[in-house]
């Protein structure tokens, strides 16, 4: 594989292959919609309903053995690329082809469960696209190379320095200088870890008290300023540290969606199948 092809993201993959034949997929289907005639008004229990219905059973039980394809180890990069972009479009096209198979008609039961399912899970599926396409990237820019086990490395690094500046100086800041070091926080709960910045940080408030009340001291006392520098250089670490935990939230908690509604919709999609042999 080329270089180009390599760094080719999976929603042009290919030239839009997948995006392509799913557009030809649901050009057929529209066109067999419009030119049947049923004896009725149209409708799952013509032969076009139950074509349709076998077409769009079939693209959710494909698209749901993707989730079990991507969790394979020996599945490459490439591979998953592949698996990702025609899941993305032939998803999209089962919302047509799903739509048609119930000729429109909505009410209070399993077949219209299944067919909500459906616009539910492909929502969702949706913002996941959105959610992968952005945010890794940011993921990326924020960490500026580095992991995240190196950025608590390096905080640890700075809070030892941090404690052997404090000694040097007056009681009051020696004892926001212990509060940072000991009562910092990364992470918390989900709430926490989304909101990052709504975080009290003893960190920052150790910094906001020495720069507020002690900054004229910092001119004559070179251990203030350069407690002020450290806890400057901690500060944008724990920054950056947080936002890598939000973005990892982030990406993970739509499946927490996706996932229960794809459930969700195969064992209504067995319910609507069982139903309709039943009363066939």
């Amino acid at each position: 594989m080329s270089s180009n092809n390599a760094h080719e993201s999976f929603l042009i993959y290919r030239g839009l292959k997948f995006f392509w034949l799913a557009i030809a997929l649901v050009f057929v289907v529209i066109v067999l919609y419009i030119w049947h005639e049923p004896l009725d008004e149209p409708n799952g229990g013509s032969w076009l309903g139950y074509t349709l219905g076998v077409i769009s059973a079939a693209l959710v039980l494909w698209l749901t053995w993707f989730g079990v394809r991507k969790r394979q180890y020996a599945l490459s990069a490439t591979k998953l690329k592949v698996w990702l972009s025609a899941h993305i479009y032939f998803g999209l096209a089962l919302v047509v082809i799903a739509t048609l198979h119930s000729g429109f008609q909505i009410g209070w039961n399993i077949h219209s469960a299944a067919y909500i399912l459906v616009l539910l899970t492909v929502a969702s599926g949706v913002f996941g696209v959105f959610v992968y396409v952005r945010y890794p990237k940011l993921m990326t820019k924020n960490r500026a190379g580095l992991s995240l086990d190196e950025m608590m490395g390096k905080i640890s690094e700075l809070d030892q320095d941090i404690l052997k500046e404090g000694q040097q100086l007056p009681e009051e800041i020696n004892s926001a200088l212990l509060k940072a070091v000991r009562k910092t926080s990364i992470g918390g709960n989900i709430f926490e870890k989304l909101s990052p910045k709504n975080v009290i940080c003893p960190t920052t408030e150790a910094r906001n008290l020495i720069e507020t009340k002690f900054a004229d001291m910092s001119l004559q006392d070179q251990h203030i300023s350069k407690v002020i520098a450290l806890l400057a250089k901690k500060t944008k670490l724990l920054r950056r540290a947080r936002r890598d935990i939000q973005i990892k939230v982030i990406l993970r908690i739509w499946l927490f969606f996706h996932i229960p509604l794809a459930i969700g919709l195969l064992g209504t999609l067995f319910s609507h199948i069982l139903a309709v042999f039943f009363y066939w």
